[in-house]
């Protein structure tokens, strides 16, 4: 692949700095710990609509191998039909918003799974998340939020470590950082459509009108709170924000290219160009 990144020495030494503090401050022990997956593929599920087509129409793939989902996918029917492996969650609200109907639900969902199932939080969510899942079957792990970015040698300690990561912007990002590190050779994104760009208006008020589909209809109040949290942000500081998550793919491209991790691409029509674009294995 021909992109690449790229940064002037100055701003590569300003972000490796940045990263070193944190790691000092933020950064802790892990407990993911590497398996010998053999030559079966980890199928990470995002929640973007297309996803809904591989449900339909590749079921018994997603059956047959390892997968992991992420967010809300619990709050839908087909997580007790595709009894993923692997479960992250990512952002805050998560463990503390105790007044979501949605993710009250979400909680109850995952704690109710029959099979086994390995829950990745944030590692200082770990305590909270003993206390939500208390009493279930759910194995939790701890992984570093860390967002490292500068030197290459510095990145590649941390995330061989799992001291950190490239910028978690979305929780796509640490899903792929945890697969590797659990040993995965091949690793195929699904539903990872991205396409938020292109799911943006502003109205006559300048009001950041968002639209972020998903393979699930989402509850009528999920749509409104998101539309509040979006409401007052400018679109510059959106679409950096979406920058910021592009740029970490080909972070963890580069990482993945040394530690001899393959990453595909199987999402049609998604923004991610970081990766080759390679259709599920049959």
């Amino acid at each position: 692949m021909g992109k690449q990144l790229k940064y002037d020495k100055l701003e590569l030494f300003g972000m490796s700095l940045k990263s070193l503090v944190k790691l000092l401050l933020l950064s802790k022990k892990e407990n993911i710990h590497r398996e010998n997956q053999g030559e079966k593929p980890l199928i990470i599920m995002g929640n973007g609509p297309s996803l809904r087509d591989f449900i339909n129409n590749q079921m018994d793939v997603l059956k047959s191998n390892d997968t992991l989902a992420v967010n809300f996918a619990a709050n839908s029917p087909e997580f007790f039909v595709i009894r993923p492996r692997y479960y992250v969650l990512a952002d805050p609200r998560f463990f503390h918003d105790k007044n979501s109907h949605v993710v009250e639900q979400l909680i109850r969902n995952i704690s109710k799974a029959s099979w086994p199932i390995e829950l990745f939080v944030p590692i200082k969510e770990m305590e909270t998340s003993r206390k939500m899942f208390k009493g279930s079957k759910v194995v939790l792990t701890g992984y570093n939020d860390v967002g490292i970015h500068g030197w290459q040698w510095l990145e590649k300690w941390a995330y061989d470590s799992g001291r950190g990561m490239p910028r978690p912007r979305n929780v796509l990002i640490p899903s792929i950082m945890i697969g590797a590190r659990l040993g995965y050779r091949d690793i195929y994104l699904i539903g990872a459509d991205h396409s938020w760009s292109r799911d943006l208006a502003v109205d006559q008020n300048n009001h950041i009108v968002n639209f972020q589909p998903h393979f699930y209809k989402d509850e009528e109040s999920e749509v409104r709170r998101r539309d509040a949290l979006y409401r007052d942000i400018p679109v510059h500081e959106v679409f950096f924000n979406f920058m910021i998550a592009f740029r970490s793919y080909f972070h963890i491209r580069r990482w993945a290219e040394g530690r001899g991790v393959n990453i595909y691409n199987a999402t049609p029509g998604s923004l991610i160009d970081a990766f080759d674009r390679k259709p599920l294995p049959k």
